[in-house]
């Protein structure tokens, strides 16, 4: 095969010209065949490489061009096959490295443009070291460290882009949020490392199923973003499909171990699904979260969702902005001595006309759309504003128990707003976290995030101010152990249904001592949830649980 083949020319002279075009370039070229061979390298590729002659042709391209670095690039004989099938090519992709054959690394921007179904051209030159560290550092903070794939705020950057352009000429676009399933499972089974080792695995096999237009990023956790320029919903959907197979095809081998796992993606598209990039994620977020609850491993679409759930959002939405979301304050009592010593602040929402819904009604809604932080935020802030008034009025001190969800302790700007108001309110009223320790955020056992690290970084900014940690529905989930071991936790609140179960059920009144039993060498305070009767309230006193909450000692009431 002649060095010239690899480009498309018929003509003698065309040829010719071609031959001095590629001997003369400064950048390096690489030609390789579908058997992934080397079938052509011009000057700049063999000096830079180090190859003083031709002897690498017919050698294959992944034993030559070796590259290694922040990005992990396929360039093996099965993933050239796809790409030349495609005709779509691979790149440009900025920052890799090279290693020579005097086993030297250079830093190179690469590329692979397939010429024809049977031969693709390699395209590669040397970054300079001082610019080299330049892009470096800004590929750092755009990338994700793991993956090598855009990270969040990379993504949306991209995003705001796409969206202005596709909306200036009155175009579409679609986005997939992908969710790897039950991936904490995988963590807790194999260990860390090898979770890692997972999410760069799943991202490689995405990547390699990606059209050159779309972009794909970690959006956060075992979340991947991708985003569909020019694509409509439908469309959208069948890409989805083709990726949640993709994952689904074969297992991951790990250190010995065959690990299999799978995807479940939400689709939203603009403009359908909202006139702007945050609403159209939300619908995205919102069909991921009905996919993870159908079933899981499934494709979902935003066009699916209950049209009931939009006109809850509706109404929570208007009683957000008109600040008619309030709390409720149901106490908690001292089961010894019958005291109360604690509140919860429970979301309500007060109608105009002084009708009041309670949370289990828009709760749903309000997670399915990505509002519950909204809601964390309002009920944390006024109950803030309670606890300092309290001390205002020298009322005698007691706990007050606020709910935070995962979504809230992703939203790091409201949780600065929310510590920013406590701050004052101590500066202001004398209201001191530290010395009386009157906020307790509590956390549903089920909401918990995915590892411990997480939750420790995240929740550090509450600690540190001096609020405590409760545990919420303790006994629903399977991590409960995990969490208490690692975490600072100074009350748990067992779930309602164990508590109801216990006056009739022995294994369950079994269950309970053994929390008890843990709580008290731990120097935890438990709480049973749903006391209404003075049955229920007589067995959980005697199996030793410390405080209780209930509408047998009262309902939540608006102050």
């Amino acid at each position: 095969m002649s060095k010239t083949s690899i480009l498309p020319v018929n003509a003698a002279d065309s040829a010719g010209v071609a031959e001095e075009l590629l001997q003369a370039l400064s950048d390096g070229i690489i030609g390789v065949d579908r058997t992934g061979c080397i079938v052509y390298i011009n000057p700049a590729a063999r000096e830079l490489l180090g190859w003083v002659d031709e002897g690498c042709v017919g050698l294959p391209l992944d034993s030559v061009f070796c590259l290694n670095g922040d990005i992990r690039v396929d360039i093996s004989t099965q993933r050239l096959r796809q790409i030349l099938d495609s005709g779509l090519g691979l790149g440009p992709i900025t920052n890799c490295r090279v290693v020579t054959r005097q086993d030297q690394e250079l830093a190179v921007d690469f590329s692979l443009t397939p010429v024809s179904p049977e031969l693709g051209m390699v395209l590669f030159h040397k970054i300079q070291r001082g610019r080299w560290l330049q892009r470096r550092m800004l590929y750092q903070v755009s990338h994700d460290s793991l993956t090598g794939l855009p990270n969040r705020t990379a993504l949306q950057q991209t995003l705001t882009q796409l969206h202005a352009e596709i909306t200036a000429h009155d175009d579409v676009y679609t986005v997939l949020l992908l969710d790897l399933d039950r991936f904490k499972l995988i963590n807790d089974s194999y260990g860390h490392s090898i979770g890692d080792s997972l999410l760069a695995e799943v991202a490689h096999r995405l990547a390699g199923g990606m059209r050159a237009q779309d972009s794909l990023g970690r959006w956060g956790g075992e979340e991947f973003l991708c985003l569909l320029p020019q694509t409509d919903r439908d469309h959208g959907l069948r890409i989805a499909e083709r990726m949640r197979k993709r994952v689904e095809s074969e297992p991951f081998r790990f250190e010995g171990h065959l690990i299999s796992t799978t995807l479940s993606v939400g689709v939203a598209g603009f403009p359908q699904d909202g006139a702007e990039p945050t609403e159209v994620l939300r619908m995205a977020d919102a069909a991921l979260y009905e996919a993870k609850r159908s079933g899981r491993n499934r494709v979902q679409s935003s066009e699916k969702i209950s049209g009931n759930i939009f006109s809850i959002a509706s109404r929570l939405e208007q009683a957000l902005s008109e600040k008619r979301v309030q709390p409720a304050f149901q106490p908690i009592v001292e089961l010894a001595s019958g005291k109360i010593v604690a509140e919860e602040s429970l979301a309500r929402i007060v109608d105009s006309t002084g009708e009041i819904t309670e949370a289990g009604y828009f709760m749903e809604a309000a997670t399915q759309l990505q509002m519950v932080h909204r809601i964390d935020h309002e009920m944390i802030r006024q109950t803030i504003m309670r606890c300092s008034c309290r001390v205002g009025q020298n009322a005698g001190p007691i706990a007050h128990f606020v709910n935070v969800s995962a979504d809230l302790l992703r939203h790091p700007d409201l949780i600065h707003d929310i510590l920013s108001l406590a701050k004052m309110q101590c500066a202001v009223t004398g209201f001191s976290p530290d010395a009386t320790k009157p906020l307790v955020i509590e956390i549903t056992e089920r909401e918990l995030l995915e590892n411990v690290r997480d939750a420790r970084r995240i929740l550090a900014p509450f600690l540190d101010f001096g609020l405590r940690l409760a545990i919420d529905d303790f006994g629903s989930g399977y991590s409960s152990l995990q969490y208490l071991a690692d975490l600072p936790v100074a009350f748990l609140k067992i779930e309602g249904d164990l508590v109801r179960r216990a006056p009739d059920d022995v294994r369950v009144r079994a269950i309970l001592r053994g929390v008890q039993d843990m709580a008290r060498d731990l120097d935890v305070i438990t709480i049973a949830e749903y006391i209404e009767n003075e049955r229920i309230l007589e067995v959980v006193r005697e199996l030793g649980v410390h405080w209780g909450q209930g509408y047998y000692f009262g309902r939540p009431r608006l102050e």
